[in-house]
């Protein structure tokens, strides 16, 4: 068999994913040339590779195959590298959209937290509002409250105070209507006494009358004028006091009306 000429130093230095089945299958290939497997030859054959993983296969290898000449059970529970390969990538895949899986349920999962964190700030805010609000209506009720009492203590003592001036009023009302009623009384006493006045003083004159004549009957009649009209004027008087006195009275009851 013609070897091949070593290549210049440097050159396909290409970095190549070198898996344990690759190394066993070249292996074996080597041996059934009768040569033996080592990391130059399995590079050469495989066409590159780290030595450091070609190596570490190839202690692999020596191990697996002692046991399958000293007949060891466990070689025959290991699968061969035309299946395990297969598998391990299957098993890698699945790690790997495991993981993707796994992200994607974290970032979900995230979201779903942050958007939690988000509404329960949201129902915090309103429930701050609210609170304000409530806070808000409740200061205006008590103000409320207090002006109205305020108004209703107010409006307590303008009703006393008018209360004592109707009082005051009434009482002097009554004093009024006891005056003119006095005033009548001493009115009718005038009255009664100027007629009696008036009838002894007409005796005399009816008697000169008689004796004297006629002609003496004028002065008799001008002091009955004189009697009359002074009774028509203090009646007169009287009657002008007495509406006087019924327009106070209105007058005075009159606020208590207003007030009602």
């Amino acid at each position: 068999m013609i070897e091949k000429p070593a290549a210049a130093y440097g050159e396909g230095r290409t970095r190549k994913n070198v898996s344990y089945g690759d190394v066993e299958r070249a292996a074996i290939v080597i041996l059934k040339t009768g040569r033996r497997p080592t990391v130059e030859t399995i590079r050469e054959a495989l066409g590159g590779g780290s030595p450091d993983t070609i190596a570490d296969a190839l202690k692999r290898f020596w191990q697996n195959l002692g046991a399958r000449v000293d007949g060891d059970p466990a070689a025959l529970s290991r699968m061969p590298p035309d299946i395990a390969d297969p598998a391990d990538g299957m098993w890698q895949r699945a790690l790997k959209f495991a993981g993707e899986a796994a992200v994607h349920d974290d970032n979900a999962a995230r979201e779903r937290l942050e958007q939690i964190q988000l509404e329960n700030e949201i129902k915090k805010v309103s429930f701050d509002l609210r609170e304000k609000e409530m806070d808000t209506q409740a200061r205006e009720r008590e103000r409320a409250l207090a002006d109205s009492r305020d108004h209703l203590l107010l409006l307590s003592k303008t009703l006393a105070r008018n209360q004592a001036l109707l009082s005051v009023r009434d009482t002097r009302i009554a004093e009024l209507e006891t005056q003119v009623e006095q005033y009548r009384r001493q009115l009718g006493a005038l009255i009664a006494s100027a007629v009696a006045k008036h009838r002894s003083r007409r005796k005399p004159n009816a008697e000169r009358v008689v004796t004297v004549g006629a002609p003496r009957r004028r002065p008799a009649a001008k002091s009955k004028r004189r009697l009359s009209k002074a009774a028509k004027t203090t009646t007169k008087s009287a009657q002008r006091a007495a509406p006087r006195a019924r327009h106070k009275k209105r007058a005075k009851k009159s606020p208590t009306r207003r007030n009602r």
